[in-house]
């Protein structure tokens, strides 16, 4: 996927934080960078893709959220500036997925919040996975997230 937009939405709470994710992965091919605590009950969201999947993304992620939350404010930067970009993948939280070259390990909260379809690229992308092919294809989110937790403690145990 192409990195050539950054999607911010931030909101009065987690909980409306975490609908936004999910909605804005569900609406649109984006990638989740990261949640992020800000202070006085503030959460910032961040997340990536191309242009017109971001602008849906944010679209819908912060409709979302107004309806549980206070939505703050949310944002699209397009083609953002390499050092902005990797400033943003530097300060993700532990364990997000900042770029597809990085091997970062999401953690459970940001595996739920991830969409199927992200999942099942994940696997594919992931050495040492057990499931194959048309496994991955008819995977459910619970399959594939027990699969990359697995792959991921094993290899962990090795090092």
């Amino acid at each position: 996927m192409a990195k050539t937009a950054i999607g911010l939405i931030e909101t009065r709470g987690l909980v409306g934080a975490v609908e936004a994710a999910d909605v804005a992965a569900k609406a649109a091919n984006i990638s989740l960078l990261a949640f992020e605590s800000i202070g006085g009950g503030l959460v910032s969201l961040r997340f990536y893709g191309d242009v017109a999947s971001v602008q849906t993304a944010v679209q819908a992620g912060a409709e979302a959220a107004r309806r549980l939350s206070e939505v703050v404010s949310s944002h699209v930067i397009p083609r953002p500036h390499p050092d902005l970009q990797a400033l943003l993948e530097r300060h993700s939280a532990p364990g997000s997925d900042p770029a597809p070259e990085q091997s970062a390990k999401p953690s459970e909260i940001e595996l739920e919040a991830t969409s199927v379809a992200r999942l099942r690229q994940l696997v594919r992308e992931t050495p040492g996975v057990r499931i194959r092919g048309r496994q991955v294809s008819r995977a459910n989110k619970g399959t594939l997230i027990a699969e990359l937790q697995r792959t991921w403690r094993e290899e962990s145990s090795r090092s």
